[in-house]
């Protein structure tokens, strides 16, 4: 389904971190739904450029240029750029805008959803102006949209035409790229300016403007109580907080003068900050900031590095007991010694786990307790996913594994000889067109630093978009076509949640080990079983998880998470994409097999992946209460490591910490205190996987 543009800026941004080069660049724009003239249910959406179909990016690059002031480029054309008509001069359309993304900044809000409009106007060419936009429902917190004035063709031409009809009394305002969006929208909705400066309640009430308290009339206690009830509310809200960015505090500048005064502090840090204005410091202060806290990490790495090769496992067990003891429960040596990583298992000691017939000699929990402990080697995967993953049950044979194999195989071919037969449903479809889009669109860019993926010929030309049934079958690397066919296959298998961004980076380690479309697929679907939780549309899922980590940091390491409320980081937000698809762009690709194959046992817990992200903040814990203390600093910090985890340590970690945990919550029982324990924390002494399905899909379902 199509939408008719209304308004379209090119070059807004979204600023997530400091760095200019993390800025996520679109579109923002006003759609009418085809077919709707009812101006409640147009849409206000940004569109990451990453997002686009070429199709949808030539049509907005079009309007940007001519929707408004229309195609005429001359002097004497009195309608070209005429503010007292703003309805669209060309007609434009593009597929539905989403209205939320679980991996993308993508993010839509229908008129009638719109609560408020907060205006940032551009006050000097040194700053971009911005607009944030408020729902009605509280959870609901949205970026800030910065409008990039310089880099927009769109906004060149409108500024170049107000020129053309220079007007001597128009105002001083500097014209900015949000003023013309804020006229627009005030064509099909009632925007009324509130008496707190910049601020345009949308088709308001009267008792919305009784209700609405201005920032100015609050004494500075209800002032600090309205900041504390934001924060709490944007709990959940990821996006929201990445855009949050907190200037640069005076009290820093004594800190500053001490840490330049300390004779250890590094040169480097000294030399940022010769012959400069100590009140100018700004981006220079969170470098040091941030190199000081990596600096200070490398010292304890190499000191822990020594400890451990002094004193061996006692080193975990006064790493334990020094952050979470209590004098009532102590590890035992060998709770400790247990949690020992072991050498990797290669397929020679994996057969052996076997007899003749292909049965397993051992008891299943003995196998899921040497490959929690070990990992596998590469050469190992093949044989031993299947069962970790619940394809091959641990009680067959080799024999019934062969039959179960081309049973398998058969129902593969079915599933992708439904989707690629069904060509009524390839031109009708329009989920499924959408479903194409977002597949193509991502196999193109998964892993693409992995030879095996990297394009050949002309696979990057490929558009998605393209309506006609031909493209859809040349990939011209059989790998990303391969790919392709496996996600597509699943969308047959799983049509109510189908494709959702993210679940390539699921597929890719798993198609790599088999280089088989039948077993890849099979794998990838029982893996989905639990990752389903992850990619629900309500983001159920994953505000499950993110309540239960937060639980847990304030159960575990209660110092951390105190510190982490004063960095206004208690939302745990850098930890959202490294669940969403399990550290998968956080490791290196090795240590992600090795992590994925050890949390698939389940051997203590089937969310034993968030003791391996509490085990990360332990680690860190020190560095982080000691060096960093604003948001800026900590999504830097949790950036750049990166690449630079040391994954053996950290399971090693997850593993004391859960058995600490386990016993806690047995002494609370013991104590009669069971009460004081969350249904969120109880659930994490549970092996059985959760299963969250999507909701059935109906003609309502939006696709994003």
């Amino acid at each position: 389904m199509s939408s008719k543009l209304l308004y379209a800026r090119s070059c807004v941004y979204i600023h997530p971190t400091p760095r200019k080069s993390d800025n996520i660049k679109g579109f923002l724009v006003l759609t009418a739904p085809i077919g709707t003239s009812d101006h409640n249910k147009y849409l206000i959406a940004f569109i990451p450029n990453s997002d686009l179909s070429i199709k949808d990016q030539k049509s907005l690059e079009k309007f940007d240029l001519y929707g408004i002031d229309g195609e005429y480029d001359g002097f004497f054309d009195q309608e070209a750029g005429k503010e007292t008509d703003l309805m669209p001069k060309i007609d434009c359309r593009i597929s539905n805008p989403k209205i939320s993304s679980i991996s993308s900044y993508a993010f839509g809000l229908q008129l009638r959803d719109l609560y408020s409009i907060q205006v940032r106007p551009k006050k000097t060419n040194l700053w971009p102006g911005s607009i944030v936009l408020h729902a009605k429902i509280e959870m609901d917190q949205l970026p800030v949209l910065f409008f990039h004035d310089s880099e927009s063709p769109g906004f060149k031409r409108e500024e170049k035409l107000q020129r053309q009809r220079f007007d001597p009394f128009s105002g001083d305002d500097i014209l900015w790229g949000g003023s013309r969006f804020i006229k627009i929208l005030g064509t099909y909705c009632d925007l009324k300016k509130s008496v707190e400066k910049g601020l345009f309640l949308v088709n308001s009430t009267s008792e919305d403007v009784i209700n609405f308290i201005p920032g100015d009339s609050l004494n500075e206690e209800e002032k600090q109580q309205t900041v504390e009830k934001f924060w709490h509310a944007t709990k959940w809200s990821v996006i929201s907080g990445l855009a949050s960015v907190s200037g640069f505090a005076k009290d820093k500048i004594d800190h500053l003068n001490n840490m330049l005064n300390n004779e250890n502090t590094p040169q480097f840090i000294k030399k940022i900050f010769e012959n400069r204005n100590l009140t100018k410091v700004g981006d220079e202060f969170d470098s040091a900031n941030i190199y000081l806290a990596k600096w200070a990490l490398q010292v304890q790495q190499e000191a822990e590095k020594n400890r451990k090769m002094i004193i061996g496992n006692e080193y975990y067990k006064d790493l334990i007991a020094s952050q979470l003891g209590d004098n009532i429960i102590e590890l035992t040596p060998h709770e400790v010694s247990k949690a020992a990583r072991k050498d990797p298992i290669s397929l020679s000691r994996w057969n052996n786990f076997f007899d003749s017939t292909g049965r397993l000699k051992l008891t299943v929990d003995e196998v899921l307790d040497e490959v929690f402990h070990s990992g596998l080697l590469s050469e190992t995967r093949k044989e031993a996913w299947p069962f970790l993953l619940g394809v091959f049950p641990w009680d067959s044979s080799k024999y019934e594994r062969d039959q179960l194999y081309k049973t398998l195989q058969n129902s593969y071919v079915e599933y992708k000889n439904n989707w690629m037969a069904d060509v009524k449903k390839q031109n009708e479809n329009e989920f499924w067109k959408d479903q194409k889009n977002r597949i193509i669109k991502d196999v193109r860019r998964t892993d693409r630093e992995l030879d095996i993926f990297k394009s050949i010929s002309n696979d990057d030309d490929i558009d998605a978009d393209t309506e006609t049934n031909d493209n859809l079958q040349t990939f011209k690397n059989p790998h990303l076509e391969a790919l392709k066919n496996i996600l597509f296959s699943y969308n047959e298998l799983n049509w109510n949640l189908g494709y959702v961004q993210g679940m390539s980076d699921l597929l890719s380690p798993i198609y790599i080990i088999y280089k088989d479309e039948t077993m890849a697929f099979w794998c990838f679907s029982r893996f989905m079983e639990r990752m389903e939780r992850n990619f629900v549309r309500d983001l159920s899922g994953m505000k499950e998880q993110m309540l239960t980590l937060t639980e847990l940091v304030q159960f575990m390491l209660p110092n951390v998470y105190e510190h982490l409320q004063k960095c206004q980081c208690d939302n745990l937000f850098f930890f959202f994409r490294m669940l969403l698809v399990w550290f998968k762009r956080e490791f290196l690709f090795d240590e992600t097999l090795q992590l994925w194959e050890i949390m698939w046992t389940d051997r203590f817990s089937s969310q034993m992946i968030l003791f391996f992200s509490l085990s990360i903040l332990q680690k860190h814990s020190k560095i982080i209460i000691n060096n960093l203390d604003s948001f800026e600093d900590m999504l830097k910090y949790m950036n750049d490591l990166n690449g630079a985890h040391a994954i053996g340590d950290l399971l090693t970690r997850s593993e004391l910490l859960f058995v600490k945990f386990r016993q806690m919550i047995e002494f609370l029982d013991r104590s009669g205190k069971s009460d004081d324990i969350s249904d969120n924390l109880r659930s994490l002494l549970k092996r059985e996987v959760i299963i969250k399905k999507e909701e059935e899909r109906t003609e309502e379902t939006p696709f994003g």
